[in-house]
């Protein structure tokens, strides 16, 4: 068997099979007549419409053997308007529409036909309902499909080989399905780390920058009263203790610049007495 799981073709409608038997009394013949005349007639619309349903059914089932699948849905939705609810025709009516892809209808039909039909029928909508299943990639349901069906019949060589090939899919789809999802977690976390090692390294870029600035020696060079004003500018405002600290700072400078003035005025008047 090929590797796409099988459909078996469509069923055939079993017709009935009805027998006479002759008798020498001649009145009980006319008799017995007479009753099946009246018998025909009565049933004559009951025999048409199973004639008709049975040609029909016969219909689409040689159209499902050629290959037009659509035109045997036509037949058998024909088949099934004039006899509502027979298992062989939902089956039958099923088949086609899995057959053109149709899955979700063809298997409710299946269902229905599993329902109302014997085991055959049963055993068989099952293995097509495992077939539609295993098409779509639902390879657990279709598993399980199969394994009912081989309820109904263990010898089922081709159920038991369509089941080995549903659990070898799926578990090739479950094995697929770990590793892309290991896939996604290697990735999450690659991506996490990269944002860790980021956020560090701007971290010690900053840490570094103000070790930078900390140790310029530039600041210690300007006078304190410059100083002190970059650092209440930096502030954005100035305090009545950080004013009285630049007040004082100011004063400062200014007794030593007059005392140096002071210095510089006496050595001058030293100098002029001795020339």
């Amino acid at each position: 068997m090929a590797q796409q799981a099988s459909n078996r073709s469509a069923v055939s409608n079993r017709q009935p099979v009805a027998g006479l038997g002759a008798s020498n009394n001649r009145l009980a013949l006319i008799g017995v007549l007479f009753v099946l005349a009246a018998a025909m007639v009565l049933s004559l619309p009951a025999t048409l419409n199973a004639e008709s349903l049975a040609s029909k059914n016969r219909e689409g089932n040689r159209l499902f053997d050629q290959g037009k699948f659509e035109a045997a849905e036509n037949a058998y939705l024909e088949a099934q308007v004039k006899n509502p609810g027979r298992p062989e025709v939902l089956y039958n009516l099923g088949n086609s529409l899995i057959k053109q892809g149709k899955y979700d209808q063809g298997m409710q039909l299946l269902r229905q036909s599993q329902d109302k039909g014997n085991k055959e029928i049963k055993k068989n909508s099952l293995y097509n309902t495992g077939n539609a299943l295993f098409s779509m990639g639902n390879y657990e349901d279709s598993a399980g499909a199969f394994v009912e069906a081989l309820k109904l019949d263990s010898s089922d060589t081709e159920a038991k080989h369509n089941l080995e090939l549903a659990l070898k899919k799926l578990k090739q789809q479950q094995r697929n399905q770990s590793d892309s999802n290991q896939k996604k977690q290697d990735s999450k976390t690659s991506a996490s780390s990269q944002a860790s090692s980021g956020e560090s390294g701007g971290e010690q870029q900053s840490q570094e920058i103000s070790r930078d600035h900390a140790g310029n020696g530039k600041e210690k060079d300007k006078p304190l009263k410059q100083q002190t004003l970059q650092q209440s500018q930096r502030d954005g405002s100035i305090g009545k203790e950080q004013a009285a600290q630049i007040l004082d700072a100011l004063r400062n400078q200014e007794i030593e610049q007059q005392r140096k003035l002071m210095e510089s005025r006496a050595r001058r008047k030293v100098n002029e007495k001795d020339w």
